[in-house]
């Protein structure tokens, strides 16, 4: 769809909300998921399963964070909000493929080929996503995040396997409100605003529109200068294009439109926009050394001026000589940048019967992302790439939910889902002339890749008894995809030769069943035990490079699935002032999809590992000692490993003793990457009277991870240590909130950790890695100001 259509739909949209608001008469509103349920106090409010249900009643692992606690914690995007969650890990991947890894329990996927999902799927207002670069859209104005763990097939459909993150905005009030913050964070030198305005429109219709703005110089020191190109010593290498990285300006909004008309019918439309500019998307990485390595080369001999082998927050990359990168589009000159640009669109429609209720929920993402980068991580760039990636998706699903009351009641639904990404990728390895295309890029990319898929989805809900239900279910999948790819221009004879399309189309159907019996004693205990199942789907590889040997069904990989139960207890203690939370679990993995790096030929490889197994143990509790403290702690014991993997590809340089023959190596046994075995944290929050007419917040948490190995191929520079994150925050308002002044810090252990490694692409050095860190302390000075 153009974009001028979008537009005439989304503005056709609000103009009907508006006049279905006009026409209607006022009726109550209602509470809001992750926030309290008005008739009853203090009780948090999930859709776990697609309705609204009390967290204490739900048969679901969940984690809610408010959105008090993401504030907190300076908890602005994914990758801080998941050091909240336990068990739960968000950090920036491969710069030029999917852009993310998203973590629950150990699963994840890595990013490095285009065609993947991720196997957590993260859900904003209702539309699902499973591309990680959603990673890059700003957080503000939430209502709360919810965490689901564990498979969510029947509920949530495909690419959920591990679980779910869902994401909920604020929506209208009943009064006219507001409020505006803003701050500054001294480590970074970011400066950032944040607001809403929130009002009703005449008796039935409520508008409520919200905004973030930020700037940063960065974290990450670079000290690359101007120097001789090393292969063309006429050709001048800019060096740093910026002494500090990442640097970002990141531009959001968000339109939210309710309409309440009363009868039981209610609308709610929402469109946000992030736009992010930053100084290339490999911003926060860095290369260092492992073993004898001291001094960090090129070619296995060239000399790096300026760089070290250190973890230091400091290296030495430059951007890419302008002669490089001339005939090639996108290139910016040689200078690294990178631009994406997200739209998400929503509209739900609910209309409640007697004891039927009826959900429609349509939406659109269109993202597109720019970027040339380094891939050498040196001041020469000699191995650079620029890629394009356009991804367009719509969705649309339908629920029906009975409340009757007898025994018996049920939900039924479908979904469908439409997707096209366009993907360029020109790469520059050692400068090697083309002299056909007149320009370094040794190949050019270009790619289509369309998709759909629907399901059908019903669940049965049968009270046995008032205290005993039994829930069971079952969704059926069917995915279809289709990919179209050519090398527009190549030098290298092993490539896919220039004129040759190589197409590839994947079919699968799926059925994914569910069940659970739920044992209410009373209000406040609830136990447990459910045997699910989930699955990611398969696809067709779309990797930087197209080679001469590949085939339609070479391309393709198979769908990752997944089958166990867990059993649960929920309680609450002393009138609800603790709040208990355990839950047990084993998942078998079946077919997960795994990628690695060859640093040395820079080729990647994506392959299916026979069998996995996700075990362990976790457990909450919050504990409102009284009206001034409140504690609060998670733990969780993990083992997350494969079964059955005697074909992974080998790291660069392993040798037959460390267990490399025909360049496979046997995983069996090893942990899953990004599976800490243990983590936990606890913390407090504190309300102190200190001044009259003031009120006064203290908050601490402190939580830590065990070790973990980062690198998906085993290769001794992925292995991250364990570390701990401490955060705090001090408030100070006025009683009565107009404003409020914070001191916030977030790790002020200044832990330095990664979750993504790989060998540095043309060190030809099996002791040179590069890692992606997720940001390091923070200390924010913050003013708001609320109506």
């Amino acid at each position: 769809m153009r974009k001028g259509t979008l537009r005439l739909v989304l503005l056709g949209t609000a103009a009907t909300l508006l006049a279905t608001g006009a026409q209607a008469q006022e009726a109550n509103r209602g509470g809001r998921p992750g926030a309290s349920d008005p008739s009853s106090p203090g009780e948090i409010i999930v859709t776990a399963r697609k309705r609204e249900e009390s967290l204490q009643n739900v048969p679901v692992a969940v984690s809610v964070l408010s959105s008090n606690l993401l504030s907190n914690n300076l908890a602005t995007d994914l990758t801080k909000m998941a050091e909240l969650a336990p068990q739960v890990s968000v950090g920036y991947g491969s710069a030029s493929a999917t852009g993310a890894l998203i973590t629950i329990r150990g699963i994840s996927t890595e990013s490095t080929d285009a065609g993947l999902d991720q196997s957590v799927l993260v859900e904003i207002d209702d539309v699902p996503l499973s591309r990680g670069r959603i990673i890059s859209a700003s957080l503000y104005d939430l209502e709360s995040v919810q965490v689901l763990k564990g498979p969510q097939a029947l509920y949530f459909g495909k690419n959920s396997p591990a679980g779910v993150i869902s994401l909920r905005s604020a929506d209208p009030g009943s009064k006219f409100e507001g409020y505006v913050k803003a701050g500054y964070e001294f480590n970074a030198d970011e400066a950032y605003s944040e607001g809403a305005v929130s009002s009703p429109i005449g008796p039935v219709f409520g508008a409520r529109l919200a905004y973030r703005v930020s700037r940063q110089k960065g974290w990450m020191d670079n000290v690359a200068k101007p120097l001789p190109d090393v292969f063309n010593p006429a050709f001048i290498d800019p060096g740093a294009i910026w002494d500090r990285g990442p640097r970002l300006k990141d531009y959001a909004g968000r339109l939210t439109l309710v309409a309440d008309p009363g009868d039981g019918f209610k609308a709610r439309f929402k469109l946000s926009y992030n736009k992010g500019e930053r100084d290339g998307v490999d911003g926060n990485t860095e290369p260092f050394c492992i073993g004898n390595t001291t001094s960090p080369v090129l070619a296995g001999r060239i000399p790096l001026p300026g760089a070290d082998c250190a973890l230091n927050q400091q290296k030495s990359q430059g951007g890419v000589a302008p002669q490089y990168v001339a005939n090639i589009p996108y290139t910016n000159g040689g200078i690294p940048y990178a631009r994406s640009n997200i739209w998400l669109g929503s509209l739900t429609l609910e209309k409640q019967f007697e004891k039927v209720g009826l959900t429609s929920t349509t939406g659109y993402y269109d993202q597109k992302t720019q970027q040339l980068n380094g891939f050498d991580w040196t001041p020469y760039s000699s191995i650079w790439a620029v890629t394009r990636d356009t991804f367009r998706l719509w969705t649309q699903e339908l629920r029906l939910n009975t409340d009757f009351d007898g025994p018996l009641n049920f939900m039924i639904g479908g979904y469908y889902e439409h997707f096209q990404r366009d993907f360029f990728n020109a790469p520059d390895l050692f400068h090697t002339f083309n002299p056909v295309a007149q320009n370094y890029a040794y190949t050019q990319l270009q790619s289509i890749t369309k998709g759909e898929y629907y399901s059908a989805f019903a669940e049965l809900r049968f009270a046995l008894t008032p205290t005993l239900e039994l829930t069971g279910g079952a969704r059926w999948s069917h995915d279809e995809k289709f990919f179209s790819g050519r090398n527009l221009t190549t030098i290298i004879p092993s490539l896919l030769p220039p004129g040759r399309s190589l197409q590839s189309r994947y079919s699968d159907n799926h059925v994914s069943p569910e069940a659970t019996i739920t044992w209410r004693p009373d209000p406040d205990n609830t136990l447990y035990a459910a045997f699910k199942t989930g699955y990611k789907g398969g696809g067709i590889s779309n990797s930087f490079l197209l080679s001469r040997t590949d085939t339609p069904a070479s391309l393709q990989f198979q769908p990752e699935e997944a089958k166990g139960g867990e059993v649960g207890y929920k309680a609450r203690m002393f009138g609800g002032s603790l709040r208990l939370d355990l839950n047990a679990y084993i998942y078998d993995f079946k077919n997960l999809q795994v990628t690695s790096y060859d640093a040395v030929r820079t080729v990647f490889t994506l392959q299916n590992a026979a069998k996995a197994r996700v075990k362990g143990l976790e457990g909450t509790a919050e504990w409102r000692a009284n009206d001034v403290i409140s504690l609060n702690g998670n733990f969780g014991y993990n083992r997350a490993e494969f079964l059955d993997f005697a074909t992974a590809r080998c790291f660069g340089g392993q040798t037959v003793a460390q267990g490399c023959v025909n360049a496979r190596q046997d995983l069996s046994g090893k942990a899953l990457n990004r599976a800490p075995r243990l983590t936990y944290s606890f913390g407090a929050d504190l309300t102190p009277r200190l001044v009259d007419g003031l009120e006064t917040a203290v908050t601490v948490k402190a939580s830590h991870s065990s070790s973990y190995q980062s690198n998906s191929d085993y290769a001794p520079g992925g292995f991250q240590k364990g570390y701990w994150l401490l955060n705090a925050s001090v408030k100070v308002g006025a009683e009565d909130g107009p404003w409020e002044l914070s001191l916030i810090g977030r790790n002020l252990t200044n832990s330095y950790y990664r979750l993504f490694t790989i060998g540095q692409s043309g060190s030809s050095n099996n002791d040179q890695y590069v890692g992606t860190f997720n940001r390091p302390r923070e200390v924010v000075l913050q003013g708001t100001i609320r109506w």
